[in-house]
């Protein structure tokens, strides 16, 4: 009895858990749908709102281009003339000109009685009987002494023209009308690029002008579904019907002329000036689709989520059902955790302290690496001394000798002669200076920041260290330097040491050589620049190549090298990204080349 009364209170929840799921899902979906309604009508009204704004502007600007015209024309003498005299070959000339000139459609001369004086249209045309027939309300309103307006109504076949006029004075006194008609066909073309409808209604409520030639001429009047309402020129029935309603807040108009149908939103700007209002109707088709997705999307999610509520609730229950099954051996495994926990905690402990002695380690060996460099740096100068030594004294004793020259010279009036002496001595004190301020970067102690570093700088400045030995040597040095100027991230004294090693390595490959030649190139490949150091030495065999760059690996005698140069040479090239290897030169000797990445490859990588 228990359990079927449990049964049966599972199956209620069950049934009425389904019943909110279904109702909840229908609300969320009901009002995701009138959510994003409202989101895609605004967007499509911002859309409209703006072409409105736009072609209303077109219209304006169309009419406000001849509404000065006849005003103007009406002071012109000639026009005057014309009018008093009621010349009408002298009023086609002229009528015909400004036409012309002003892009107007028409431009008419009147007499006082409203007849056609002259007409621009005539020429091609022939007379006809304008006048107060045609012109009758603007011809009216101009003869009060106001600017006469006119709208001539088109049709399907015709768009419509807009008449301008304005009373002609002479002597005091009126004598005629000057009229120009604007053609609206233009205002239409520059509307058909808009794939909404757009119409301008006048005071009645009539299509005066439009991108769809069928509407023009038709009374436009808000009403319900089923009422025609008549053409305006004919009277006959028309098969255009808007139904308007309010949705969301929006002005919400359905169409139907017979030809289309559609919803629609309905914005409306006024022109104020005209007496009239243009509107646009923004086709709504989008926005019912993308609405229809959003609110199968709702649906669908909603009822993905009670699913997967549904497959959550089924394994909460099986959870619950197992966790009494767990909850003693859960016990138990909180013991065991207790007692892992501890071991783990040394454990910790002991590789924390592994950590800080294995830091510590490797702060000793950057100290000590950094040393070894300084030291290297330092006993390559020691070797350069005795040459460096001869490089500042032979400037020295010039020095000495131009100036006692200079002094005899200046006893002896000679000024011109004694300051070529002293120029001599200022070029060599320059020499000097450059090698010891040379000097005294390359044993400054290098930083770990890198540096954009000229590599044609590092070449020159190694060169005029070694200047002394070079000279000593009776060497060939072959310097190519067409690659350019490249540009590398890395430290300049550091990057010197390198190229220093290297090329001091070749001097000693290739001393007591006859034809002894030692070639540096800078070339770029890719996206690296390479430093090549060439001699025609003896070369490295293959055997010696795999050892060449451990430390304390030499091949001079004892006493000539430490077998550290090429080691810590290795060492700062690999810490600037880049490769030091050895090969065979074509001469047969050994063959260095360092390989570095450009500066922009630099940062890229280490980005």
């Amino acid at each position: 009895m228990y359990r079927l009364t449990r049964k049966r209170r599972e199956i209620f929840s069950t049934a009425l858990a389904l019943i909110a799921a279904a109702c909840l899902t229908v609300v969320v979906a009901f009002v995701t749908s009138r959510i994003s309604e409202r989101l895609f009508l605004d967007e499509i009204r911002t859309r409209a709102d703006a072409s409105l704004a736009v072609q209303a502007a077109t219209l304006e600007r169309q009419l406000d281009k001849f509404r000065l015209l006849p005003p103007l024309l009406a002071q012109r003498p000639d026009v005057r003339a014309l009018i008093s005299r009621g010349s009408r070959v002298d009023g086609e000339r002229v009528a015909s000109v400004v036409a012309a000139m002003s892009g107007a459609q028409e431009v008419v001369f009147l007499d006082m009685s409203g007849r056609t004086i002259a007409s621009s249209a005539w020429p091609s045309q022939g007379p006809h009987s304008a006048g107060m027939q045609t012109f009758d309300t603007a011809f009216s309103e101009a003869m009060e002494g106001r600017l006469g307006r006119q709208l001539l109504r088109g049709d399907a076949l015709r768009a419509g023209s807009y008449v301008f006029a304005s009373a002609v004075r002479s002597g005091g006194e009126t004598v005629g009308a000057v009229a120009v008609r604007v053609d609206l066909a233009s205002v239409e073309q520059a509307w058909a690029l808009s794939k909404d409808p757009l119409v301008a209604l006048d005071d009645g409520g009539v299509v005066v002008v439009t991108n769809r030639p069928s509407w023009r001429g038709r009374r436009m009047v808000e009403t319900t579904r089923g009422v025609e309402y008549a053409d305006a020129t004919s009277g006959s029935p028309s098969s255009i019907f808007l139904d308007a309603r309010l949705r969301s807040g929006f002005d919400i108009v359905q169409l139907d002329d017979g030809a289309i149908r559609l919803d629609a939103l309905r914005l409306t700007k006024p022109l104020t000036v005209l007496g009239w209002e243009v509107s646009t109707l923004a086709n709504t088709q989008i926005a019912r689709s993308q609405t229809s997705k959003a609110w199968i999307i709702a649906a669908l999610v909603c009822i993905l989520l009670a699913g997967t509520g549904w497959a959550a609730l089924e394994r909460r229950k099986a959870t619950i059902r197992k966790m009494r099954d767990d909850r003693a051996a859960a016990l138990r495994l909180e013991r065991r955790v207790r007692e892992r926990t501890q071991d783990l905690s040394e454990a910790n402990k002991l590789l924390a302290r592994e950590v800080e002695e294995r830091e510590a380690a490797e702060a000793e060996l950057r100290l000590a690496q950094a040393e070894l460099v300084q030291a290297a740096k330092l006993a390559t100068l020691g070797r350069m001394s005795a040459a460096l030594s001869h490089e500042f004294n032979q400037p020295l004793a010039a020095i000495r000798s131009n100036a006692e020259n200079a002094q005899l010279l200046l006893e002896r009036k000679m000024q011109d002669k004694a300051a070529g002496n002293l120029e001599k001595i200022i070029a060599m004190v320059e020499r000097m200076a450059e090698i010891s301020r040379t000097l005294k970067g390359f044993t400054r102690r290098a930083g770990t920041e890198l540096k954009p570093v000229r590599l044609i700088t590092v070449i020159d400045e190694a060169l005029m260290l070694l200047s002394p030995r070079i000279k000593r040597s009776d060497v060939e040095i072959i310097v190519d330097k067409d690659a350019g100027d490249p540009v590398v991230l890395g430290g300049r004294v550091r990057l010197e040491q390198v190229v220093l090693n290297l090329i001091s390595n070749a001097l000693d490959a290739v001393g007591g050589r006859t034809s002894a030649k030692v070639g540096i190139s800078l070339k770029v490949e890719g996206g690296f620049a390479l430093i090549e150091v060439a001699d025609n030495g003896p070369g490295v065999s293959e055997e010696l190549r795999s050892q060449v760059f451990d430390p304390f690996f030499t091949t001079k005698d004892v006493g000539e090298g430490l077998g550290l140069g090429l080691s810590i040479a290795y060492k700062i090239v690999h810490d600037f990204s880049g490769n030091l290897s050895v090969t065979t030169s074509q001469d047969g000797g050994a063959l260095f080349t360092v390989r570095l990445p450009l500066e922009g490859e630099s940062r890229a990588a280490a980005e």
